[in-house]
């Protein structure tokens, strides 16, 4: 598969970009700080990438408990209706009874001298009395839902404001942790930081079919595009992000966080890894797609684009469906 020459030219462009933007945000020394390696800095990176997995975790949480509030507004609605409706009903019955008969149905069938009026009559009071009593039974019945439902809203609005809370937290701390990365950077050689920062997106053969070559496709078609925070594309990306789309374009739907998307494939080991598998880090931190012979088309991490890398730090495979 190649890619058209605009699209060649618009990666080009692209890193380009990106490194004359990260020249321009750090002083670079004329010498490596010896006490910082490029390794040190890549852990720096990894650090605010694990905790941007856990922001993409609450905000799939925070999507169901929306979800589930949506639904159970929907439900309070119908039985408010339900609620309003019964409620008129039985109000409405109890108005014309006192109309009918002021002092009660029993008291005028009680002046009656005809017995068997007076039997026809109590029957239909009884029974009058007991359709009453089953109207009022589910009117109780759809007052007590109608509470449930609303005290349950009310718990899932509470959820929805703690998992943005804490949402928020985790992105103050990503942008800490992204600063302290780039302090990290700043301290290697100007050749140091060209090197850590080039991305490897020359377009490799890969011998794929079906839906793995698909989702491969589609991957490497990306190759170029930035590395974003929460990306899921269409022009820049993260780890997980990327490898959900992917399977997508196959007609594959996987989970939105590294952990999860693992979990839904079938294990395999390293040494038997096939193009279109999803490899891990060990931590659930890190996600690509094998694309074989060693290598792994993946969202690296800020200042990077996606990519093809080696093998090197993932250690759990995963075959897909």
């Amino acid at each position: 598969m190649r890619l058209p020459a605009t699209r060649t030219r618009r990666q080009g462009f692209a890193t380009a970009a990106v490194l004359a933007l990260l020249g321009g945000l750090f002083a670079v020394p004329s010498a490596a700080d010896p006490a910082v390696t490029p390794k040190d800095v890549e852990a720096a990176f990894h650090k605010a990438e694990a905790m941007n997995e856990q922001v993409n975790a609450l905000e799939v949480e925070a999507k169901q408990t929306q979800a589930e509030i949506d639904d159970l507004t929907a439900d309070i609605n119908r039985d408010l209706a339900d609620y309003n409706r019964q409620k008129s009903e039985l109000g409405d019955a109890i108005a014309q009874q006192q109309m009918d008969a002021p002092l009660g149905p029993s008291v005028n069938l009680l002046s009656s001298g005809d017995p068997d009026q007076f039997l026809a009559g109590l029957g239909a009071v009884q029974a009058l009395n007991s359709t009453r009593a089953d109207a009022l039974e589910k009117f109780g019945e759809t007052s007590k839902e109608l509470k449930n439902r609303r005290a349950q809203l009310q718990d899932r609005k509470a959820e929805l404001a703690a998992a943005q809370k804490d949402a928020d937290a985790k992105r103050d701390k990503i942008r800490e942790h992204y600063t302290d990365a780039k302090a990290e950077l700043a301290r290697l050689t100007a050749a140091q930081q060209a090197k850590f920062n080039a991305s490897d997106t020359s377009m490799p053969e890969v011998d794929a079919s079906g839906r793995a070559k698909t989702a491969i496709d589609f991957a490497l078609s990306q190759l170029g595009d930035p590395y974003v925070y929460g990306g899921t594309g269409p022009n820049g990306w993260d780890c997980s992000g990327l490898v959900m789309k992917a399977w997508a374009a196959a007609g594959v739907s996987l989970p939105r966080v590294v952990g999860p998307q693992m979990a839904a494939t079938s294990r395999v080991s390293m040494d038997a890894l096939q193009p279109g598998d999803l490899v891990a880090y060990g931590n659930m931190q890190h996600i690509g797609m094998y694309l074989g012979g060693g290598k792994v088309v993946h969202a690296p991490r800020p200042g990077k684009s996606v990519e093809i890398t080696s093998l090197s730090g993932f250690s759990v495979g995963g075959r897909v469906g």
